[in-house]
């Protein structure tokens, strides 16, 4: 028996026998449509967490801090911890992947930004600015050169800035690119007395959205930060020798990242990346996944069952046509493959049905956010906000969910088909 002939024999067996196929393919389907309803969803879920964290930095970023400078936080220190002094940074540099080490400043004292008459506060970075042009920040206006009492500004800062007269923002926010703003430094002394030490600074380059911290930050050379902090402290720090609180490393591409994360941890020093953040929230949802489409595997195997049964049934309403073929010279393979064919039918039938469900309950379930989680957008301030979808079926899946409900219909035709093969056809053809 060739397989056309195969083909034609299953198919006009199935439709004969329309309902109870249906029936029990119904049990696949429902199967087939849950594993992809839950999986599809875990996987939107998934995307929709690693486009949110990817937004609050750069995957190929890596934020390195010394522990003594995490002391102050409550973190753990020997005395004898490592530095991140010049020749520590020059190691980190020489690490494979690795594109660029900036040192990064933060400024110690309270600070405020003037422009004209309006006042905004900023998180002011000094960075090393041979190492700027290296981490890829894009600019929307102007460019990223850092000299000397030269700043890039994210792009949310004009946009903070307010009346302090009035507590209102402008209608309009200022444009900075090649403005001259002020950076109002104060400190307080012994006495108590409060001093304050202003510094002209001309914006070269506006950076683009990030949606991140980069929105929100003034970057200057580390030379200007250094002067700054040696004013608000009283003393000069020699960071070169003595180390630097943080580092930036930027790697040439996301794989890399935890790969050099874990040199910096061995070298004594914390590492942060947000390929950390997205690993240990991908193995959460990889959980939530295996158990939710366990949930589905069981309503698959209740349907192999279902097929199982169907087919010893059919056995038996089929026995004198089973005894007719093998007396005509039909081997107990082709019985087999008979058998097996519509049982593998009827799982991909179910299958098929299956996925035609998940999809519409995934596009139904996207529809639904996408209303939802939009019109709180709007409540909120927040239209045109890009909407990421909550369930997502990838091709891999589809065809995973077709052969998996077709590998279950063999799987529970085996018995029957076997059963089939050893029916003696003289007693087949006598069965009333």
């Amino acid at each position: 028996m060739n397989w056309r002939d195969l083909f034609h024999l299953v198919r006009r067996n199935l439709m004969r026998m329309k309902l109870r196929v249906a029936m029990t393919a119904m049990g696949v389907l429902i199967g087939t449509a849950a594993i992809i309803l839950v999986i599809s969803l875990g996987i939107g879920l998934q995307r929709a967490n690693a486009e949110s964290l990817s937004a609050l930095g750069e995957l190929t970023e890596i934020n390195v801090y010394s522990m003594t400078s995490l002391a102050a936080f409550g973190a753990p220190t020997t005395g004898a911890e490592s530095i991140l002094d010049g020749k520590t940074l020059h190691e980190l540099e020489e690490l494979p992947g690795v594109v660029a080490v900036t040192p990064v400043l933060s400024l110690q004292g309270a600070a405020s930004l003037e422009w004209k008459r309006l006042n905004t506060f900023a998180n002011i970075r000094g960075i090393d600015p041979n190492a700027l042009s290296k981490l890829d920040y894009k600019t929307a206006t102007g460019s990223t050169r850092v000299g000397q009492w030269q700043a890039v500004v994210g792009a949310e800062v004009a946009n903070q800035f307010y009346d302090p007269r009035t507590g209102n923002r402008p209608k309009t926010a200022p444009d900075l690119q090649g403005q001259t703003v002020l950076l109002v430094v104060s400190r307080v002394t012994e006495d108590g007395e409060i001093l304050e030490r202003r510094v002209r600074l001309r914006v070269s380059g506006v950076l683009e959205k990030t949606g991140g911290e980069k929105d929100y930050s003034l970057y200057l050379s580390l030379r200007d930060v250094n002067d700054l902090n040696a004013w608000v402290a009283g003393r000069r720090l020699n960071y070169e020798r003595e180390g630097y609180p943080q580092a930036l490393i930027k790697v040439n591409d996301p794989a890399d990242a935890l790969t050099v994360e874990q040199e910096v941890l061995q070298k004594g020093f914390y590492a942060y990346s947000l390929q950390t953040l997205i690993r240990s929230t991908n193995v959460i949802f990889l959980v939530i996944q295996a158990v939710l489409g366990a949930l589905g595997g069981v309503a698959l195997l209740v349907a192999g069952f279902g097929i199982a049964n169907a087919m010893i049934m059919s056995i038996y309403e089929r026995t004198r046509e089973i005894g007719l073929m093998k007396a005509v010279g039909a081997r107990n393979r082709d019985v087999l493959f008979i058998f097996l064919a519509e049982a593998g039918g009827i799982g991909l039938l179910g299958g098929v049905g299956g996925l035609l469900v998940g999809l519409l309950g995934s596009g139904l379930i996207n529809l639904i956010a996408t209303a939802y989680i939009g019109s709180t957008a709007a409540q909120q301030g927040g239209a045109g906000v890009s909407i990421p979808s909550v369930a997502y079926t990838p091709l891999w899946l589809m065809a995973f969910a077709l052969l998996f409900s077709a590998a279950v219909g063999i799987i529970s035709g085996i018995y029957p088909a076997l059963r089939a093969t050893r029916l003696d056809p003289i007693a087949a053809l006598r069965y009333e």
